[in-house]
């Protein structure tokens, strides 16, 4: 773009200059053409100049600063356990996924898979106990059966009943231990239309 504004205005003073009868200090038309070209071929050699534009160094990542405390020590009668605990338990549903829908009054059997994912066996009379929302027509409590030692899995299913109204349905079980504390909860919920 440079590049054509300097040969326009060149052209234009040129033009202006011989329309005036300016004199000239070049002898003949010739003279005055290469006097020109070689003008032009000065300005293109400055125009090709390659120009690398001086860059600015960003600025460095700062650290932010650091924040020490003093460490707290705390005497304990018993060391803190570091490990999961002695009762924990994964699960995954067997059968009846959630808003699985059914028919007022149907019976049907829901399952779990339980993993036994803390470090103390779990013993046959561990149980799956009625904790709340809706019933289904299922016991207060089924136990286990099996030991289940640590990282092992036992499948656990009840039979329940679909409520006689249309609705949605959602019933919560404890997995629970012989004493009757709770490990974790499973739930079932169905859509009875």
């Amino acid at each position: 773009m440079a590049r054509k504004s300097v040969f326009v205005i060149l052209l234009m003073l040129a033009a202006a200059l011989s329309a005036c009868n300016f004199p000239l200090a070049y002898e003949d038309s010739e003279e005055v053409e290469n006097a020109v070209a070689e003008t032009v071929a000065a300005i293109e050699a400055e125009d090709e100049k390659v120009v690398i534009p001086t860059l600015s160094l960003l600025p460095t990542s700062t650290l932010m600063p650091t924040v020490t405390t003093e460490a707290v020590v705390v005497e304990t009668a018993a060391p803190i356990a570091t490990k999961a605990p002695c009762n924990s338990a994964a699960a995954w549903d067997l059968t009846v996924p959630d808003d699985t829908k059914y028919s007022a009054g149907a019976t049907f059997d829901k399952g779990w898979t339980l993993r036994n994912v803390g470090y103390c066996t779990w013993t046959s009379d561990y149980k799956l106990a009625f904790d709340r929302g809706d019933k289904m027509n299922g016991p207060d409590a089924k136990e286990i059966g099996v030991e289940v030692a640590p990282n092992g899995e036992v499948e656990i299913v009840l039979s329940l009943t679909a409520p006689s109204a249309a609705g949605k349905y959602r019933g919560y079980w404890m997995l629970q231990t012989a004493d009757g504390a709770d490990i974790g909860p499973m739930w079932v919920q169905i859509i009875v239309e």
